[in-house]
């Protein structure tokens, strides 16, 4: 229990360790107060802390849950990733076979799959550019680690004759304050945690940086289009209007006009009606129109780019338009499947080969995609 928690009933070592950790200097390194991905990572002069500002987090689950285009990047991902079976792999001849090992990845929690396993890794991996599985001692199942209340710790290890290089240590995982009834703070040792972090952090020893973080303005440009395209049908479904009235008007006049004309004209059920004006007045179009701006094109340049840093093409997420000239449906799959869903099944393999028991000798751990329907 020492080994698992840090509870005054520990160890020395833990004592020892605990001690480091309240003092957060030395020779103990937190990789961030929390380890999502790191864009907008801030480090304060010392070398001991890596903070990573925690609006990071919420921003990436309201991305996922409001951008059609992050969401549906994330999706494609995630089902052909589940679609894959855990195998071992031998070195020699490469061959795939199973073998009671590997129940623990095929039923990973009571009800669980593999499908479900690999589609929580993926998500936690694009989200927070981390995935933490704790492979629960005598309890004979995994259980997923919140990557956004997990804190990467490790040791500065003096090598004799010179040099030194980072150890790590383990997990320590601690809800918010604000988060009620989740317990308290627990340490998890590195051996018992399986952690996938598919793109480095290149400011990090040990954590991984999410795919969303280079993209981080073009997200916010894309909604910022969304938001232009629901104000545009909100107001009319057409460019603003100047009215001209030859005489002066009195204030009172001017704020009864636009009441009227906003009752009347705004919004996207009050589209295409007939102005009627009176006493002189004048209309003028000002600004342009969605065609005029080229919107859909404008809007196009920004999808491309969001989803070049997921690795998903275009035509995978239904956007045959943008597709790219000349490139058939098998060509599209193959490309997706050789630099993206490879890379990442290879990486993921790796990781989770800790919490498997037992791995056969001169094998390691891998997946069957022979049953993929999309990539025969």
């Amino acid at each position: 229990a020492g080994k698992r928690r840090l509870a005054p009933e520990g160890s020395h070592a833990v004592t020892r360790l605990w001690d480091r950790l309240i003092h957060r200097y030395g020779s103990t390194f937190w990789e961030g107060q929390a380890s999502p991905a790191a864009i907008l990572t801030t480090t304060y002069g010392s070398p001991d802390r890596e903070a990573i500002l925690p609006v990071f987090s919420a921003w990436a689950q309201q991305v996922n849950a409001s951008n059609s285009i992050v969401f549906s990047a994330i999706y494609a991902r995630m089902m052909l990733l589940s679609e894959a079976t855990f195998k071992f792999q031998r070195n020699e001849d490469r061959g795939l076979f199973g073998n009671t090992s590997l129940t623990i990845l095929e039923t990973p929690w009571p009800g669980g799959t593999s499908g479900e396993l690999i589609a929580r890794n993926e998500q936690d991996a694009s989200l927070a550019g981390n995935a933490y599985t704790w492979s629960a001692p005598g309890e004979n199942r995994l259980v997923r680690l919140r990557p956004d209340w997990t804190t990467i710790i490790s040791e500065l290890v003096h090598v004799d004759g010179g040099g030194e290089y980072r150890r790590k240590l383990g997990y320590w995982v601690e809800p918010p304050k604000s988060v009620i009834d989740q317990g308290k703070g627990q340490f998890y040792p590195a051996d018992e945690v399986a952690h996938w972090a598919p793109v480095p952090d290149p400011q990090a020893d040990f954590r991984g940086m999410s795919w969303l973080t280079p993209v981080y303005r073009e997200i916010q440009g894309d909604d910022g289009m969304t938001t232009y395209k629901i104000q545009y049908l909100n107001n009319a479904a057409s460019p603003n209007m100047l009215i001209k009235y030859a005489a002066k008007l009195q204030p009172g006049t001017i704020d009864s006009i636009r009441e009227r004309m906003n009752a009347r004209y705004s919004g996207a059920v009050n589209a295409f009606r007939t102005l009627v004006l009176d006493q002189g007045a004048d209309a003028t179009v000002i600004g342009s129109n969605l065609s005029q701006m080229d919107f859909s094109s404008v809007q196009q340049g920004g999808v491309e780019r969001i989803l070049a840093a997921a690795g998903v093409p275009p035509l995978v997420v239904g956007l045959e338009p943008i597709k790219g000239a000349g490139k058939s449906y098998e060509e599209v799959i193959r490309r997706f499947a050789d630099l993206t869903l490879r890379p990442l099944w290879r990486s993921m393999c790796g990781a989770l080969e800790m919490v498997v028991p037992d791995v056969p000798a001169a094998a390691r751990l891998w997946v069957d995609t022979g049953d993929i329907a999309a990539l025969q």
